[in-house]
């Protein structure tokens, strides 16, 4: 079964959002750089994505295996953190990311 591991939001000012999650949700800040931030929360992440450096929201789902990632439905892009994702538009439109978190990943991120 797969499980979700983030959900990506649009922002317009990466630190203010940091802020006010930290304040309003308790998040705690594990990865940042200029353009994106990781909010570790009880039972997700949020991860707080630049407008100007984005075009969508999304949802992340985490595969065991880096075989489990469907490159059929979409090309494979590795991240600046390690991991590598798969973005794929379910019917409708909705991006949806499939993750893969290889074991230096896991560790560094704190998965």
């Amino acid at each position: 079964m797969k499980t979700i591991d983030h959900i990506a939001i649009l922002v317009e000012d990466l630190e203010k959002s940091q802020q006010w999650y930290e304040k309003n949700c308790h998040a705690e800040l594990i990865f940042s750089d200029y353009k994106y931030k990781r909010m570790k929360m009880n039972n997700t992440t949020i991860a707080l994505i630049d407008k100007n450096h984005y075009e969508y929201a999304h949802i992340g789902i985490i595969v065991e295996k880096y075989s489990d990632l469907p490159s059929s439905l979409g090309q494979l892009q590795k991240h600046r953190d390690g991991t590598t994702g798969c973005y794929v538009k379910d019917p409708d439109g909705n991006v949806v990311e499939f993750i893969y978190y290889d074991e230096k990943c896991k560790k560094d991120i704190k998965v």
